[in-house]
């Protein structure tokens, strides 16, 4: 089990390293629909502890030529990008969809256009799950900074500061379990499982994944020398290897989800047979 899943998580990583710079001319351009684009490059420091370094640059520097170009193309750039991007990113999620058939011994059931659909639906509603979570992410710092005014209280120094990141941090958490327990429900082939057998691996998988890339983050700041060793390649090794650990978290906690769901069924059976 643990082979394949390995072996599936770096194809993904392959796919998601790919994707990555199309999916963010996406997710920029689709925010700027409907939002300041401006501030897309203020909510990228709730993930600068979570990304190495070179990686944060890298993505920061596209980041920030992407919200110089002007609103009038953005709809020119949202064709293009969304095109190149779903395509790429949507090979990532089919190789996740076959890993979860692995996590769960299920057989792939679902014909061409029915795999294709769902890869693409859930490729779709991660970019806009990705753009609702920075709105509210826009919003957050504006209602605790409003706070001490309605509640007529005085602030520690530096508790908003404190609270805003804690609430970015929070509401990431959240947008991550729900993914996951979707991912977890829709993916596996003929497989509908309860949402109860999901939410465990789902919360697990969030939290394990805030603690990796913490820590896969400050390994590579401070232990491992990328750069020394790939050159200029160093920060693309870096962000394929995050994205490695982030598809082998995803898929831990979806064989976690697979083994209680088993032990549930498998208990059922014995109270049955008595």
């Amino acid at each position: 089990m643990a082979g394949p899943t390995t072996l599936v998580a770096a194809g993904c990583a392959f796919y998601a390293t790919l994707a990555l710079f199309p999916a963010i001319s996406t997710l920029i351009s689709i925010y700027g629909l409907a939002f300041d684009v401006q501030s897309v490059s203020t909510q990228l420091e709730t993930l600068r502890n979570l990304i190495p370094p070179a990686a944060f640059e890298i993505i920061q520097d596209r980041v920030n030529e992407l919200v110089s170009v002007p609103h009038s193309s953005l709809t020119l750039n949202l064709v293009i990008s969304t095109t190149i991007a779903l395509w790429s990113a949507s090979a990532g999620v089919k190789s996740i969809l076959s890993a979860l058939n692995i996590a769960y011994g299920a057989t792939e059931s679902r014909n061409f256009f029915a795999f294709q659909a769902l890869a693409m639906t859930l490729t779709l509603s991660a970019i806009l799950e990705i753009c609702l979570g920075m709105a509210i992410m826009v919003a957050i710092p504006i209602l605790f900074r409003l706070l001490p005014f309605i509640l007529r209280i005085e602030p520690p120094p530096g508790s908003i500061e404190l609270s805003v990141r804690l609430a970015g941090i929070s509401l990431m958490a959240v947008l991550m379990i729900l993914a996951y327990m979707i991912l977890y429900r829709v993916g596996p082939s003929g497989h509908h499982a309860k949402w109860r057998w999901v939410a465990p691996g789902a919360i697990a998988a969030t939290f394990i994944w805030l603690l990796a890339a913490a820590g896969f983050s400050y390994y590579v700041a401070n232990i491992a020398s990328y750069g020394s060793t790939y050159g200029p390649l160093g920060a693309f090794v870096a962000i394929m290897m995050w994205f490695f650990v982030s598809a082998w978290v995803v898929l831990l906690g979806a064989e976690f989800n697979a083994e209680l769901e088993a032990h549930a069924q498998n208990k059922k059976r014995v109270v049955m047979r008595v």
